[in-house]
């Protein structure tokens, strides 16, 4: 399974959110998928959270604080079709490749840390996820209306859109102005 093995961390506040003005959005029915080139570090986090955002993360200090924090990367998002609610991310950043189940609805984001070394580069495995387990991604992160509605055929043809932007992305080194 897409989960065996991976190291998964629970917290009760969302993440920093995309930047939307970096997020090239590609619909697919129920989901729309985002690709963002995204740079994360403490100022980033700050500015979000404030300087509490410790206790915003349960007393759980939230990647990069109290850490020198300078990452980026590829995201994927999946958003709901419907609401714009971010329900799957993919931060496929060198130094720590993870993605996050979200429910906006109870503030969750199950973060969980992903084996390079055992699945490979995660922008390759999550787009194979993407294909073949998005349905049930979705329902691990609670939104099981939105997965009842996947259409497979709409999702197979957004991915090859969502790949080819993300390997752009990636090249690009940088946010890119959408």
């Amino acid at each position: 399974g897409y989960r065996r093995g991976m190291a998964r961390i629970e917290y009760h506040t969302l993440p920093v959110g995309a930047f939307m003005e970096h997020t090239v959005c590609v619909g697919a029915g129920a989901v729309t998928f985002g690709i963002e080139y995204r740079h994360l570090d403490e100022a980033t986090i700050l500015a979000e959270y404030g300087p509490d955002a410790e206790a915003k993360f349960g007393g759980i200090r939230p990647a990069g604080m109290g850490q020198v924090i300078d990452e980026d990367g590829v995201s994927l998002h999946v958003f709901d079709g419907a609401n714009g609610d971010e329900l799957l991310r993919f931060d496929c950043f060198d130094d720590a490749p993870h993605y996050h189940l979200l429910a906006p609805e109870d503030s969750r984001n199950i973060v969980i840390e992903h084996d390079a070394a055992a699945r490979g580069p995660l922008l390759d495995w999550a787009i194979t996820q993407l294909g073949t387990h998005l349905p049930a991604l979705l329902r691990e992160a609670g939104a099981e209306a939105v997965a009842a509605r996947v259409d497979d055929a709409a999702v197979a043809a957004a991915l090859e859109t969502v790949e080819q932007v993300a390997r752009y992305v990636g090249a690009a080194g940088r946010p890119v102005r959408v």
